[in-house]
């Protein structure tokens, strides 16, 4: 009687304090009742490793996709939970070979305790894969009645399929073999064209695939109307001059890319959009261009700093409509240490045939190597082609008062026709990591006309981008220059060639490798620099490089006796282009050199 009396007065002792706790205070009871629930948890976590015997690329693909890996180390997986993975897995393990076309695996796996982990071993022999027996495409619209006249070569398209009979069968292939068909069939023409049926038939016990694919070419497409949107400071004529579409054309993607391409490097325009409305239906669909302006008028001020030029201000003034004419004019100020240049430009509207056309001037004071050079010239330059194949034509006037350390002044000039040609085959022109480039160079000047110096002058360089591995690159570079003459009196600095510097010969001042004269550094009559780098890229913007050059310019090929450098640096890919910060040791100077760059110019 006592004892349950003492039972009911504590009973309601409790009650009268839970009551009178705040609510504060019951929420952090209860906080940290959480806390202390999911730490037990935690600690009931079951620990285990998983080890995968196969093939390496077998191997691969099961540690990046297996459910038992990924889950490895939650703290929720408990007992019942790790054996429901580990019965799971065979399944997923074929799953996922029969995406590689392997259909017929031998899985063999073991679960142990070692301690306090579990020990879970799966050996794997994916077998022989699937191949190809045969393919069947069936045409589909107007593709199949079309004249052959009128429509794709069907046999060409068949031809061209990239899973031919004999290929292993792996979804990743299937998939791009089936895009890449589509792809060869919407570019001209059939822009609405598609897949009415696509299957891929596995016999297992054979280790074959059958694969049919019927496609849907719709109807054909022309280019109707063109329609201009956001035009307010310059004219349609700007517009249209870059067009080559006419209305009734065949349909052609490229077509449009082409055109967008051009009147984005016209310098007119922020942004771009040559698009037309296919999925209207109509056979006739209008070309839409709309475009964001620049300013007509812009004036720029830059600075900086050059490892090769040292410290720099810029300042640039641009009209886009210059003298109320269908003319560009880009003008630039800029001063550097060695360095100081006056230019101005005027391009001409590009014509129907691709000609762009353009006039300019310079002013040039360099002070490098015990040379001061003080150059005036103008130029007429005619260019075409596209950004893989481009060519110029550049006659150019060249007067230059030169003054050498030790060996007074003489006044050179020349007037040079030259022809040049680039070539390029890169995955992209802003951080290329696979093609290369290529430019060449020939040009000549004649006595007595305006040229002191009879010469015929040849450049050749070149770049190539290697992938190596997975993160890796190998970038290879080299130049190549001669200027065939009786000598080098009369001849300009700028026909002639020093090496050095950032995008030269690294561990060495910018053109201090040349001809010495007295304690000057002097232009030769002939060029060779050879460089390879190595990039590795921990992340994917990040990375560090390792390399070697070895270049020199000389008046003799017998005296070209190559300069050595050789370093590290970092490289980033910004924005705006790659960005490379090296330092390098010149093996000749006996230093080390800091050497940044920005962007790739070729």
């Amino acid at each position: 009687m006592h004892a349950m009396r003492a039972e009911s007065d504590l009973n309601n002792g409790c009650s009268r304090w839970l009551n009178a706790m705040p609510l504060a205070l019951l929420r952090y009871v209860f906080l940290l009742f959480m806390l202390f629930s999911a730490a037990s948890a935690h600690a009931q976590g079951v620990a285990y490793d998983v080890e995968v015997e196969a093939d390496r690329q077998i191997e691969a693909l099961l540690k990046d996709n297996l459910d038992l890996i990924r889950w490895r180390g939650n703290a929720s997986i408990d007992e019942v939970q790790l054996q429901r993975l580990y019965r799971d897995t065979p399944d997923e393990i074929r799953k996922l070979l029969a995406t590689e076309g392997y259909y017929s695996p031998e899985i063999e796996s073991r679960i142990e305790k070692r301690g306090d982990k579990a020990q879970i071993r799966f050996r794997v022999v994916a077998g022989k894969p699937v191949r190809v027996r045969n393919f069947e495409l069936i045409f589909q619209g107007a593709i199949a009645t079309q004249d052959a006249s009128a429509r794709p070569d069907k046999e060409q398209l068949r031809n061209g399929w990239t899973m031919p009979p004999g290929t292993i069968f792996s979804q990743r292939e299937w998939e791009a073999a089936k895009a890449a068909l589509l792809r060869q069939v919407i570019q001209v023409r059939y822009p609405r064209a598609h897949f009415t049926e696509t299957q891929a038939t596995v016999d297992p016990d054979t280790r074959q695939v059958s694969l049919l694919v019927a496609l849907d070419s719709g109807e054909p497409v022309r280019f109707g109307a063109i329609r201009i949107e956001g035009l307010e400071r310059y004219p349609e004529s700007i517009v249209l001059r870059e067009n080559r579409i006419k209305t009734g054309d065949v349909y052609r993607e490229s077509a449009l890319r082409a055109w967008q391409s051009r009147l984005q490097d016209s310098g007119y325009f922020r942004n771009v959009e040559v698009a037309s409305d296919v999925e209207s239906g109509a056979a006739e669909v209008p070309v839409r261009v709309t475009v964001v302006e620049y300013q007509r008028k812009r004036i720029g001020l830059g600075a900086g700093y050059s490892t090769n030029t040292g410290n720099r201000v810029q300042l640039a003034y641009d009209d886009l409509h210059f003298l109320g004419q269908d003319l560009k004019l880009n003008s630039q100020l800029s001063l550097e240490n060695l360095r100081q240049a006056l230019s101005a430009n005027v391009l001409l509207p590009s014509t129907q045939q691709g000609y762009r056309d353009s006039v300019g001037v310079l002013y040039e004071r360099t002070a490098i190597e015990g040379v001061v050079s003080r150059i005036a010239s103008t130029n007429a330059k005619r260019a075409w082609g596209t950004p893989n194949l481009e060519r110029s034509v550049t006659l150019e006037y060249i007067n230059e008062k030169r003054t050498v350390a030790g060996f007074g002044t003489n006044y050179n000039q020349a007037l040079p026709l030259s022809y040049a040609v680039t070539w390029r085959r890169l995955d992209s022109r802003l951080t290329p990591t696979r093609g290369y480039a290529l430019q060449a160079q020939v040009g000549a000047a004649l006595e007595p006309v305006l040229t002191d110096n009879s010469f015929v002058r040849t450049y050749l360089k070149g770049i190539r981008y290697q992938p190596v591995g997975t993160n890796g690159e190998l970038i290879v570079r080299g130049e190549m220059g001669a200027v065939m003459s009786n000598g080098t009196d009369g001849i300009p600095t700028p026909v002639l060639f020093r090496a050095g510097g950032d995008q030269s010969v690294r561990g060495y001042a910018y053109q201090s490798l040349g001809v010495h004269q007295g304690s000057a550094i002097v232009g030769g009559r002939y060029l060779a620099i050879a460089s390879a780098e190595y990039q590795y890229w921990f992340l994917p913007k990040w990375g560090a490089a390792v390399f070697v050059d070895a270049g020199n310019a000389a008046d003799s090929l017998s005296n070209l006796d190559p300069a050595v450098g050789y370093g590290v640096g970092a490289r980033w890919r910004s924005p705006v282009g790659p960005i490379s910060v090296d330092i390098a040791y010149g093996r000749r100077a006996e230093e080390f050199r800091l050497h940044f760059s920005l962007g790739f110019t070729f």
